[in-house]
């Protein structure tokens, strides 16, 4: 069974994750679904949601894999995220449930975050020994770079207020499905053309510096070392890591 469900709505794509795990299959289905919006006519909007208690937990540590594997999953999930941000489309993330890890980076990419009320977000890397490498560029152009670096530091808990505030999300409401649809009224008042122009002279602005190449010889630093795959394995044991 797949783990993305991916259907057309007025003015939109929609790709619902039906599992946390931010799994290399589950990248490409991704990516290949923004591909399909962007080569839809009347298409204003990328939207990727869940439907169950988590939206996205990020790449699964646990088991055996070797540093090899995950890091060629870092590799495709940098594609999605430069991707989403780079889109001619407006790129949306609804948010109603817990979001950690790649997961964070995932909804950061995007255009609008519109967080629920059962919305969580928390940078967890750093519990478990690793480091947030592809992560941190992506949150730094929301949030700057040193807030960025103090939420990977200590790990807080936000809520989706606290979210907003500190510029991971963008709306916080009771209601994200209302929320999306007040969204793209407003987005059919603007022409396709000037938001795809607004979004590459953004990128002109606030270019993405982070590099694949540093991000990955750090992340294999933190992979080889045999103390963080103890701390993963423990964790998991534990029940503390999805």
């Amino acid at each position: 069974m797949s783990e993305v469900s991916v259907i057309q709505r007025p003015g939109q794509v929609r790709a619902t994750l039906t599992g946390p795990a931010l799994s290399s299959d589950v990248v490409m289905v991704l990516t290949a679904a923004l591909g399909l919006a962007e080569r839809t006519p009347g298409v204003r909007a990328f939207v990727i949601a869940s439907d169950g208690p988590a939206f996205c937990t990020g790449m699964p540590l646990v088991g055996d894999r070797p540093t090899s594997a995950i890091l060629d999953g870092l590799a495709l999930a940098r594609d999605l995220l430069t991707g989403l941000a780079r889109s001619p489309l407006v790129t949306v993330a609804l948010v109603d449930g817990q979001v950690t890890g790649g997961g964070v980076a995932v909804a950061a990419a995007c255009d609008q975050v519109i967080a629920g009320p059962a919305a969580t977000f928390r940078i967890t890397e750093l519990l478990v020994g690793l480091l947030p490498a592809i992560l941190l560029p992506v949150v730094a152009r929301r949030t700057g770079h040193h807030r960025a670096f103090s939420l990977a530091l200590t790990a807080p808990l936000l809520n989706a207020a606290e979210a907003v505030g500190a510029g991971l999300a963008d709306r916080a409401t009771a209601n994200p499905e209302a929320e999306l649809a007040r969204m793209m009224r407003e987005l059919g008042r603007t022409s396709p053309a000037a938001v795809a122009a607004l979004k590459q002279y953004r990128d002109t602005l606030h270019p993405d510096t982070g590099s694949l190449e540093l991000a990955a010889e750090a992340m294999r630093e933190r992979l080889d070392d045999p103390s963080s795959r103890a701390r993963v394995s423990l964790l998991a044991e534990c029940g503390l890591l999805s």
